[in-house]
Parts: C-alpha cells; structure tokens; sequence
C-alpha cells in the first residue's frame, strides 16, 4: 500500500509541477514579443537537453549499484556527483556556444549564458538518491520546488519585453533553490553530503554512466529536435508558434508518464505470473488508452484557435495548426508506451533504444523534408512522425520477444470514429461552441461502437485492485 500511494504522490508531484511550469511559460507567451518567446524556448530545450544528460547515465548507474551495494553509499553519492561535475564543464559552456552560434533569432547573449551557468546546478541536486532509497515523495516535493519558484519570478518581475534577462535569473533561482533541498535532504536523511571521497572504479563508473544515459540521451534528442532545427534553419515567429503548440502538448504528455509508471508494477507482475495474463492486461490497457487519448487529441484539434488563446494569448493564435497536428502525439503516446514498458520489464533496454533511435531519425528526416517548404506545421508532423516511428518499432520488437503487444487495430475504432466527426464539423463549419456536442457524440458513441470498452475499463481497475492486495499479501 505504500508503494501505490508513493506513486500517487509523485503522479500528483509531476503533474502540479508541469501545471506550474505551464502556466509560467503561459505568462511568458502574453509579456514577451513571439520571437522572443521562441528565443527563450530554444534557449531553454537545449540547456534542458544537456540536463537530461547530466541527470541521467550517473543517475541510472547509481541507483543499480546501491541496490547491490547498500554499504556503499556514501562514496557512491561521491562518484555520481563527481561524474555529474565533469559533464557539466563540458556541457555549460557548449550550452552557450551551439545557442549563439544558431540561433536564427536575435537574443541576448547574457540570457544564453544564464542558463548556461544554471546547468553548474545540476550535479548538486541527487535526485536518484531519494528513487533509490523510496523517498518518491521528496521526488516530487523536489519537482514542485523548482517548478514553482520559476514560475513565481516569473509572474513577479517580467513584466514586458524589456524583461527578457530575468527570466534566465529565474530559472537561476529555481536551480539553486532545487539544489539545497536535494543537499538537505540527503545530508539529513540519506546520507552526509561531502566533496571528498574515493576515485576507485571511476573509469568504470564513467563508461556504464555513458552506456546507461544513451537511451535517455536519444529520447531527449527526438523530443528536441524539431525544436531545434526549426530555431537552426527558421527562427522568428515560425520559432514561436511550434514552440507555444509544443509547450502545451508537453504539459499533456505527463499523462501518460504517469499513466504507464502507475501500469509498470501490474505489467511486470502479469508477465511474472503468465503471458497470456500479460497479453490481456495490455489488451485491455490500450482500449482504454485509445479511446482517451484520442478524445483528447479530437478536443484539441476542434478547438485548437480558442484553447491556443486561452492558454497562449493572442499573438500566437496563429499556432493553432501546429497544435492540430502535434495533438495526435497523445493517443500515439499512451497507446506505443505498452510496447516500450513491456520491453522494459522484460529487460530488453537495447530494443527500447533502438525504438527511440528510429523516432529520432524519422523527426529529423521528415523535419528536413517538409521543413523548409512547410515551416512550423512541417516540423509538427515531423514530431509527430517520430513519436510514430517509436511506436512501430516497439511494437515489432515487443512482438518478437513474445511480450503480446496490443494489436494496432485497438485504436482504430476511435480513430474512425474521430475521423469522421472532424470531416463533418468542418463541412458544416461548425463554430466552437457546437464543437462540444461533437466531443459528446464521441463519448456516447464509444461504448457503442467498442462494446469492449466498458468492460476493459473496469478490468484496469480489477487490476489495480489485485496488485495492491497481492502486495499487502
């Protein structure tokens, strides 16, 4: 039982973090000029992508070993801050030199530094030690803290255009405040924060640190991509629109983040027990999955200009397109993640790799083939092809191993019948108001097209139910 509430408390850390992170970038889009809001958003995916390599491998590592290694501890929190130092001195000022030299946008050089110099935050702040020893709550306690003094700089001090500098002194102030809670918790719970100890075994830390972070590496690569070839080759307002239409749909896809951490346990219990449990567990879980996600990209695509205003404000109204296209990342993301967390449970993490390499390789291939004709709505579909490359890929892999991976023609029912509801709002143009009895058309209209859905619906829940009890048991 404390394992599932653990998961309901950070499930609630990720998405109030992403709430707050949200609305921050919400008041940056109305205060700031568009192209300086896609200044700033370029700006910030590139730092965050050299953070996830920081984060990750050293992370990764540490938590396998301690599992092995209890006795440890200590010089392992040495080791991993150490690893985490010295990819920081690489990566800070590439952070600065790749943001000046191609950017498209005119933008300070000052703010480029500033988040450059927020990356010297990033090995201070362990986070792998509180998923190590199952303190999941300070995970999420640690998300909000960042999230929400970001944000709370922002709403109080950028005020207009002039204001561009502060937000990299917010991001600043989040890192630092992120930081001393992590220091503080470890010091005071985990285990005593030093800044000296044992190098021995560290080529070998280094090396397995690098093998374990490339997964996590190509995956930021694939999300950030088309964010950085359209701010490479493009920038100004096409920069902007992608970006605000992105920033929304990356708020969303905590969903289902969460949705597939909270459906691991029961997956990897069903494929410990029999596959053919497993099979109709995962069966099951994408109906389900389908039919939401697709409503919600259905919502999104009908009412694409009002939400973009009331999320983005009126400059970048002219998002509206790309946020058309980037929605249907959602379903494809709930419905692939079966395939990619059954991989994992079964150990295959070079299959998973290999999966996102092809979603990689399909965002920047499709990025350069509509790119330069398309702008900002060729570059939605080349994020949206590679969250599609991914999932086929998965997919053949899962089938292979045998995991039963549920079959595609799951979403095709909610897909048609979403289909046809978009074709028949837009030839009677039907205004935004009426496009919410077409999104309850949808609703009444699923458990009669799936009579499946219901019962599947109720399965998840049966699920949920068994595994706690098994392990109350």
């Amino acid at each position: 039982m404390k394992l599932l509430k653990d998961y309901a408390v950070l499930a609630s850390g990720q998405i109030a973090a992403r709430l707050l992170g949200f609305l921050a970038f919400a008041w940056l889009a109305r205060t700031l000029d568009p192209e300086a809001y896609g200044a700033v958003e370029y700006v910030i995916g590139l730092s965050g992508l050299v953070a996830m390599l920081i984060d990750g491998g050293p992370g990764i590592v540490g938590v396998r070993r301690l599992a092995h290694e209890p006795a440890g501890l200590g010089g392992l929190a040495f080791q991993v801050l150490t690893a985490r130092l010295v990819l920081v001195a690489v990566g800070a000022p590439l952070v600065a030199l790749v943001a000046i030299s191609t950017m498209k946008s005119a933008v300070p050089a000052a703010l480029v530094w500033l988040f450059a110099l927020s990356l010297l935050a990033a090995p201070w702040r362990q986070e792998w030690l509180f998923q190590a020893t199952a303190r999941l709550s300070n995970v999420a306690l640690a998300q909000i803290v960042r999230a929400s003094i970001f944000a709370v700089v922002v709403w109080t001090l950028v005020r207009g255009p002039h204001d561009l500098i502060l937000v990299g002194w917010a991001e600043i102030a989040a890192v630092t405040a992120l930081s001393a809670y992590c220091i503080h918790i470890q010091h005071t719970r985990i285990t005593p924060f030093r800044l000296s100890g044992s190098l021995r075994g560290f080529t070998a830390f280094m090396k397995e640190s690098a093998a374990a972070g490339s997964s996590n590496l190509v995956w930021a690569m694939s999300q950030y991509a088309p964010l950085f070839m359209i701010g490479a080759l493009v920038g100004g307002l096409q920069t902007a629109w992608f970006a605000a239409a992105a920033r929304l749909i990356g708020s969303l896809l905590v969903v289902s983040y969460v949705y597939h951490y909270g459906l691991y346990p029961a997956v990897a219990h069903a494929m410990a027990r029999a596959h053919h449990t497993l099979a109709t567990l995962l069966a099951g879980s994408c109906r389900v999955a389908a039919w939401g996600g697709i409503f919600a990209a259905l919502t999104l695509t009908l009412l694409a200009e009002p939400l973009m205003i009331l999320a983005m404000g009126s400059k970048l109204a002219a998002a509206a397109p790309m946020l058309q296209v980037m929605a249907w990342v959602l379903p494809v993301s709930l419905c692939s993640g079966h395939a990619r967390w059954a991989l994992a449970a079964a150990g295959a993490q070079t299959q998973v790799l290999l999966a996102q390499t092809a979603g990689l390789i399909a965002t920047v291939g499709v990025g350069l083939l509509l790119g330069p004709s398309a702008g900002a709505l060729g570059y939605s579909f080349a994020a949206l092809a590679g969250f599609v490359a991914v999932w086929v890929v998965a997919q053949v892999s899962a089938a292979r191993r045998g995991l039963h991976p549920p079959p595609f023609r799951l979403a095709a029912k909610p897909a048609l019948l979403a289909a046809a509801i978009f074709f028949a709002a837009q030839a009677l143009q039907s205004p935004p108001w009426l496009s919410l009895a077409w999104l309850a058309l949808y609703i009444i209209a699923g458990p009669l097209v799936d009579r499946k859905l219901l019962r599947d619906f109720s399965g998840l829940g049966r699920a949920a139910l068994g595994l706690g009890a098994a392990r109350r048991g």
